[in-house]
């Protein structure tokens, strides 16, 4: 059994995520978790006010959160008519990363999915989210995805580093019953690759043709400034980036993580963000 956490603040754009990844998990037996978070508005708001209000301030946005949510697990229930998947609702008097958390904690939660803006594959508050949850592999889906008849999977990596094979192992697991097939992206020249960059990347060479019984495709660009134009001629696909272990200007927030940049290359894709 998959589980699959939908952060939403009710959007259009959420309706088609769920659309997308309904559809990619359409032969797995799934639970969706539809995570809906809310604080109080109390800016301006002196301590004497804050007493004062009446329970109906406080109600409010929980059952706004609770009507949606069921709205929106109804809505799903009845469309999909997947005797695989359930859909179930989350509300949450809590900021959005400590919903997240607690929810992936609590559940034991295997990928969270985002919904991409618009014009740009991010914002603020997916890029806060991906900086800060590490627990969970994250797929962050554009507004136009859709699912085809084979799903190819790209790994892109420079193979500086051993690359952890947990999260793609268990993403790859979770698609073994539809059309799945996987390359990688080496971002370097060949001849330009330390003999580290290419041991790193002969074992996960050995060990996903292992796994998967296919033979890997492999291909090189000589610098990431061409991820973008691959990463266009491959939209139908989804890209897995990997988002190295932070370092302490990181973790003390004056470095952000490499997955940023990178992702906004891709701002055409769907992208897999897995943790070393």
């Amino acid at each position: 059994m998959i589980k699959i956490l939908i952060p939403t603040d009710f959007s259009l754009n959420i309706y088609q995520s769920i659309d997308y990844v309904t559809a990619l998990y359409v032969n797995e037996y799934c639970e969706f978790y539809f995570l809906n978070t809310y604080t109080y508005d109390v800016v301006g708001l002196n301590a004497i006010e804050l007493l004062q209000a009446d329970d109906a301030w406080f109600d409010e946005p929980n059952e706004e959160s609770v009507n949606k949510l069921g709205e929106l697990v109804e809505h799903y229930t009845l469309k999909t008519n997947n005797v695989k998947h359930a859909f179930n609702a989350i509300s949450e008097c809590v900021g959005l990363v400590d919903g997240i958390k607690k929810s992936i904690e609590k559940i034991g939660i295997d990928l969270v999915i985002l919904t991409s803006e618009s014009s740009k594959n991010i914002g603020k508050t997916s890029e806060n989210i991906i900086e800060k949850i590490r627990s969970c592999p994250i797929l962050i889906v554009p507004s136009h995805a859709s699912i085809h008849e084979g799903i190819y999977l790209t790994v892109v990596s420079d193979f500086k580093q051993k690359v952890n094979t947990l999260e793609i192992d268990a993403f790859c697991k979770a698609l073994k019953n539809t059309n799945f097939e996987v390359g990688i992206l080496v971002l370097e020249e060949k001849s330009a690759l330390t003999t580290e960059a290419v041991n790193n990347l002969e074992l996960l060479i050995i060990y996903l043709e292992s796994m998967l019984d296919q033979r890997i495709g492999l291909e090189y660009i000589n610098s990431s400034y061409h991820l973008k134009d691959y990463a266009a001629s491959h939209v139908e696909g989804i890209m897995c980036v990997i988002d190295e272990k932070p370092d302490l200007f990181r973790k003390i927030g004056i470095h952000k993580s490499n997955v940023i940049s990178t992702l906004g290359k891709l701002n055409t894709n769907t992208v897999l963000t897995v943790h070393q």
